[in-house]
Parts: structure tokens; C-alpha cells; sequence
């Protein structure tokens, strides 16, 4: 296959220009550190002693200077030690701390003038206590390392990222974590074959983060795939710098992001804000920008390799071939559930296979060969003609389990093909055990081999949304790039009512329904008879008026708004907002809500009282494109009433996609801490907002509402 030949991301040679214009950070010094000084150093103790001896033999693999410093020493495996930082001559680039006082260590470097590139702290007792003293000492520690001119790595991390990696063949996959323990399963993918470029693992990332270390594997020439385990991010501009550093190199971003059940919403005066969940939001962010979101590690290995491995598909289609009629069955099931194409091959590709496969058996697609035109010796000659139709870009191939000489013989046509496959081929293991040698074979030849149906789906999702192939991607990157940097922690100011709300959005081009606001009952009725019957009456007050009886619509005389209003102001309202009556239309909700992490989230979705209850909402993070905001409305619900119903006129779409777009443009001012319009009403003729609720972030200037003359 093309796992040794063709590539997904272009290999090209390291000068030194390229290396200072794409590691600002200098993360490969630190991996290839000139000098390296551990502090606390041991060869006896446990624990200390087998980090201590891991830098030790990371340094002399590559040939730099190490430094033991211990006090209570006079050698460190054999090697003079020295009693503190202070007596070792400069520049360290990096330093091991491996004392429980990290910043008294920071410290003594620093009045010592010794010039120090990284500290990589092991200690724990920071901010993974979850209390405020080790969230204190944590940011202590970091200034004193900035104050020092130097970087942090950790705390509550180790070595790890100094581990030898094996020499092998092929394209390379970067892994990231955010746990040691959580790593090392990606690291036993070399057992498999697949090479390693470089290993982060990142502990309490209080200074350099995930996305750091993202950005630095998406940049470097050698990584084809970053590989993740990831329990949260801290910026979201940063891991967004690095998300389109990785599109920019097209190369694809694999990760489990922990966090999948609900651990509380913020508090909110709105449906949107009540209907964005946080993990939902990650969702959003990670589908943006083309970054594959797993759940367990079988996928991560398995979808990593296939990225790092396959080349590039060249057409949507997907076929499945079998020996199996079965297995053709429940593969093909299980691809189309998962959203892949599954075309007809063409008239002379079924001719081609025709003459190989028994007139009984299926070759449309998926292909079911039956097993008897395989072991004939006729399998790589089938794999090869239906990849070969101009439809198909990524083959799924499931291997028999043993018994009968199938899986040898399927084997040995995978083998054979995958020589010189020009498409991705993703075999399928259906055996209980992968104890094997055909398993083995077929890794060994180069494939990713998946041993489930759904691990397969999604790499070839993967695959066909790499981002090197995705139009939509390039798009994302460019009006990413003209985003403004997020603001920083949302502090409301300004609560606008619906009539300060409705002015403020009319301002900024959005059409509400007519509308006035009134005192007293007698200018309720006033006010009702100058915008013209049927009206809605709001009270003022609540911002959800219709769990207090404060909204009545379709009032049709003066007696009908005085009775209404006396009913609102027994039951304390405040004043009232009274506005013309429209009710031909779709009922939506247009928003936005602010994550604490990603910023600014666009919904659109099933409006009305009962919007929290239908939770038919889809989301968006910034930027929005057009593309995208299209796909959102589409992905509702009740999406086909929008394209009328039982004679009713089609909504105009377009209309509802630049109101989104709006939305987006003032979500990405940093002004707004929540937005809902809701109703906004969907009709042919255009949209208009019939309420709305505006919650900003700085203090404005009084925006007047409308009053009755």
C-alpha cells in the first residue's frame, strides 16, 4: 500500500529557516535538548531513580550534556553531581525538577543568571488538587518561570516525552496527553508498526498547553497524524490557532476528549443559553475544524493509523468488498448508518468482476465474491477492479474469521494489492482474537487493520474529510484568521429588556414585528390602537413572561387589551409591551451563548414557549460560514416545514442563513453575553423577529425603548 510511498502531507527536508519560522516556541530544543540538568537527581530511590536514569539515557542517545544536582550526592550513575543550579555553567536548556519545591528551583536558576530554555516540572500538589492553595502555587510557580525567561512543562508530569521511540518505516503519528498512564496505549502502536514522530505528555499544562504541542506536530514535516487523550483545553484561541495551524499543514487531528456527560450549564436568562451544552459545544468545535473526536482508544490506534498509513481517497465512494454475503450485509448496513456513500460500481466494473465472480452473487456494491473466486487465486485482481471504478475512494475489506483457508486467502490478496493499492484499503478483522499471523501479515504490509465495523466507518470519515481534500476547511481557516482575539471572562453589564432588545438588534439590521411600550392600562390600550388589531400583550418584568401568565396574543378590541392588562398587573407586572399580532411563519430561535473556553456559540433551531423541551437545536462555533450555517438549518428537525406544508409556502431559507450570519458577525464583537430571538418567524417573504432578549457584556448607553406618545 502506500503507507512507505505516497503520502497525506507532503514530506519535504528541515532547514534551519523552517525551524525558527515554525517553532516559535522552540519545542525541539526541548526534545533535543543541547544540556539537560535534573534536579533531584537518583540512582537509588524509586520513583526518582527511573526518571532520573530516562533523561540520562535520553541525553546520551542524543549526545548532550547531563547534569545530576543533589545536594546529599557527590554521584548520580557514576556522573559528579553538583549541590545546586548555581554551579553549572550555561545555557541548560532544559531543567528536570524532580523536588517538591519547583519554585524555589525556578528562583535559584534565575538569581544565579543561569540561562534556562525549559523546566519540566514532575512534582505534584498544583492545581490538580482542585484547592485554592495549589491553584495559587501553581500560577506562583509560572510567573517565577517566566520571570526567569523560561517555559513551563508540567507541573504533575514526567519524562515521558523523552521515552525512545522505535526507527520504523512509514509516516508518523504525534501523540498528545494530558496523562502519562493515558499515552502509553498509543505509544504500543509501534507494536503494530506504525512510527512515532514525538510524545507530549503535558500534566497540569499551567504554562504550555495541549494545543501548544498540537500546533508544533501539525508544523513538523515528519508527522502525518496527531494522535490525542485530552481531559480539557484552557484557551480557546490557542487551541483554534493550532486547529487551523493543522488544517494549513493538512494534518488531521484524531483525539478522545473526556467530558462526555453533563456537569452543569451556566447560569442563563435564555433559551439559548439553557439548550448549549458544554460538551455539546466541543462537538461543534471539533466538526468546524475537521478535527475526529473518538471515545475509545481501539479507535484512536486504529483511525490514527489509517490517516497516518492510507493515501489520500480520491472520490467520496466507498465499496465494500467480501468473500462473505454476510459480512458484505452488515458492513454495508453499518457504513450507510454512518453516513458514507455507497455507489453503484460502474457497468464495465461489474463486467470486469462478472467474469471472476459466480453470476449468483452481488457485485453492485457491496461486493460479495462468495470465496470461491478468492481462493482460485483471483482476490487481489478483485480488490484492485473496484477500486479501480472512478466512484470509489476508500475500499472496507472484512477478513473471515479463521477456518477454511478464507483468511489466508483473503490475507494474501490484501497483501498483494495493498503493494500497490493508490487507494485507501481498510481492512476489517471479524476473528475473536487477533493472535493470528495473517493479523500480523496484514499490519506488516503496511495496512491499518480495525477490529470492528465501526472503528473502519470512521476512518474512512476520516479519510474522505482529511484536510488536505476538504474545500470547506480552507474556508474555515480564512475567516478564522479574520476573527478578533476572544474577549476575556464574561462579566455581564447590561440586561435589556425585550423593548431595549428589539431596538438594539433593529439598530443593527434585524426586523422585528411593530411594537410600543406602555405605563399604564389606559396607554396599553393606546398603544393598541395605533399599531391596529389583533395585538399581543406582554407584561413587563420576567424574562420568561409566559411561565407568568404575562403574554396574551391575537387581542382583538380595546375592552379585550384593558381586561388582559389589569389581569398582568394583579400579577405584578411592571409595565407593558404591546406589539402587532403575526402568525403566519415558522417559529425558530436564533441566538447566542458564550462557552467559557470556545467563546461565542451560534443556535439556530425549534423556537416558541417549548423550545428547552423540544431540544431541536444545531450549533456553530465562530466562524461561521455560509457553508455551514446552511448545513445547521438543514440538520433540524423540523427542517422539512420549512419547505412547506400541506399547501403552505416555503420559507425563504436564504433569508434565515443571512440572519445567522448576522448573529454570527455581532457574536464574534465580544459584545454580546447571551442573545435570543425567539420567536424569530420563518416566512416566504423573509424573517422577523418577534422577541427577543439582549444581554451584553459592557456597560452602553441607554437604549430607549418605544413608547406610547
Amino acid at each position: 500500500m502506500a503507507n512507505t510511498g505516497s503520502t497525506t502531507k507532503p514530506a519535504r527536508s528541515v532547514r534551519e529557516s523552517d525551524i525558527a519560522s515554525s517553532d516559535p516556541l522552540n519545542l525541539r530544543t526541548f526534545y533535543r535538548p543541547r544540556s539537560i540538568a535534573v534536579v533531584g537527581a537518583h540512582d537509588t530511590r524509586a520513583g526518582l531513580e527511573s526518571v532520573t536514569s530516562r533523561a540520562l539515557a535520553h541525553a546520551n542517545r542524543i549526545g548532550a550534556a547531563f547534569y545530576p544536582v543533589n545536594p546529599t550526592k557527590d554521584e548520580v550513575f557514576g556522573i559528579p553531581s553538583v549541590a545546586d543550579l548555581a554551579a553549572l555553567p550555561g545555557p541548560i536548556d532544559v531543567v528536570l525538577v524532580l523536588v517538591r519545591d519547583a519554585e524555589a528551583v525556578v528562583n535559584s536558576a534565575r538569581d544565579a543568571g543561569l540561562d534556562v530554555g525549559f523546566f519540566l516540572v514532575f512534582a505534584n500538589g498544583y492545581s490538580e488538587l482542585g484547592t485554592d492553595a495549589g491553584i495559587e502555587r501553581e500560577k506562583s510557580l509560572v510567573s517565577a518561570v517566566h520571570r526567569a525567561g523560561a517555559r513551563l512543562i508540567g507541573p504533575n508530569t514526567n519524562a515521558n516525552a523523552w521515552d525512545p521511540l522505535d526507527e520504523l518505516p512509514g509516516r508518523r503519528i504525534g501523540v498528545v496527553s494530558q496523562s502519562g498512564a493515558q499515552g502509553r496505549p498509543l505509544t504500543q502502536v509501534q507494536e503494530l508498526g506504525v512510527a512515532l514522530s514525538y510524545w507530549a505528555p503535558t500534566g497540569n499544562e499551567a504554562d504550555l498547553a495541549a494545543a501548544d504541542f498540537i500546533e508544533f506536530l501539525a508544523k513538523d514535516a515528519d508527522t502525518a497524524v496527531i494522535s490525542a487523550y485530552i481531559e480539557g483545553f484552557t484557551s480557546g484561541k490557542r487551541l483554534r490557532e493550532a486547529a487551523v495551524a493543522a488544517i494549513e499543514n493538512a494534518t488531521p487531528i484524531v483525539l478522545v476528549k473526556v467530558g462526555r456527560s453533563e456537569v452543569g450549564r451556566a447560569m442563563a436568562q435564555s433559551h439559548t443559553g439553557h439548550l448549549v451544552g458544554t460538551d455539546e459545544v466541543w462537538d461543534v468545535f471539533f466538526e468546524q475544524f475537521g478535527i475526529v473526536r473518538v471515545d475509545d482508544f481501539d479507535e484512536l490506534v486504529e483511525i490514527g493509523a489509517a490517516l497516518a498509513r492510507c493515501p489520500l481517497p480520491t472520490s467520496d465512494g466507498v465499496v465494500v468488498c467480501s468473500v462473505s454475503g454476510g459480512s458484505a450485509a452488515h458492513v454495508g448496513d453499518l457504513a450507510t448508518v454512518g453516513g458514507l456513500s455507497l455507489p453503484t460500481l460502474g457497468p464495465a466494473t461489474q463486467s470486469l468482476l462478472r467474469e471472476v465472480i459466480p453470476a449468483e452473487l452481488n457485485i453492485a456494491n457491496p461486493v460479495d465474491n462468495g470465496g470461491v473466486a478468492v481462493l482460485a487465486g483471483h482476490g487481489a485482481r478483485i480488490l484492485e477492479l473496484c477500486v479501480r471504478d472512478d466512484a470509489i475512494g476508500v475500499m472496507l475489506c472484512p477478513v473471515p474469521a479463521p477456518g477454511g483457508g478464507l483468511t489466508e486467502a483473503v490475507g494474501a490478496a490484501l497483501v498483494e494489492f495493498a503493494r500497490t493499492a493508490k487507494k485507501p484499503v481498510l481492512p476489517i478483522w471479524n476473528g475473536s482474537s487477533v493472535d493470528h499471523p495473517v493479523y500480523r501479515e496484514l499490519w506488516a504490509a503496511g495496512l491499518p487493520v480495525f477490529r470492528n465495523v465501526r472503528n473502519a466507518v470512521g476512518a474512512a470519515r476520516a479519510l474522505l474529510r482529511h484536510p488536505a481534500r476538504d474545500p470547506e476547511l480552507r474556508e474555515v481557516v480564512r475567516l478564522a484568521q479574520a476573527l478578533p482575539d476572544p474577549p476575556g471572562p464574561v462579566q455581564p453589564a447590561t440586561l435589556l429588556d425585550e423593548s431595549r432588545s428589539t431596538r438594539w438588534l433593529e439598530d443593527r439590521g434585524f426586523e422585528f414585528a411593530a411594537h410600543l411600550t406602555a405605563e399604564t392600562i389606559a396607554d396599553a390600550c393606546a398603544a393598541a390602537d395605533e399599531i391596529g388589531y389583533p395585538v399581543v400583550l406582554k407584561g413587563r418584568g420576567p424574562a420568561h413572561k409566559t411561565e407568568h401568565g404575562f403574554v396574551r396574543t391575537g387581542l382583538d378590541s380595546p375592552e379585550a387589551v384593558s381586561s388582559a392588562a389589569a389581569d398582568m398587573r394583579s400579577r405584578g407586572a411592571e409595565g407593558f409591551l404591546i406589539a402587532e399580532y403575526v402568525s403566519d411563519g415558522i417559529e425558530l430561535l436564533a441566538g447566542i451563548s458564550v462557552d467559557p473556553v470556545l467563546g461565542p456559540v451560534v443556535l439556530i433551531g425549534a423556537g416558541g414557549v417549548d423550545a428547552e423541551i423540544y431540544r431541536d437545536v444545531a450549533r456553530s462555533v465562530l466562524p461561521l460560514t455560509r457553508s455551514r450555517a446552511e448545513k445547521m438549518l438543514a440538520s433540524l428537525r423540523i427542517s422539512p416545514l420549512l419547505d412547506g406544508r400541506r399547501g403552505a409556502q416555503p420559507v425563504d431559507r436564504t433569508a434565515v442563513v443571512d440572519a445567522l450570519l448576522r448573529i454570527a458577525e455581532l457574536a464574534a464583537t465580544g459584545e454580546i453575553a447571551e442573545l435570543d430571538i425567539n420567536p424569530l418567524l420563518a416566512r416566504a417573504d423573509g424573517v422577523l423577529g418577534l422577541d427577543a432578549l439582549v444581554r451584553l457584556t459592557t456597560p452602553t448607553a441607554d437604549v430607549p425603548d418605544t413608547r406610547v406618545p
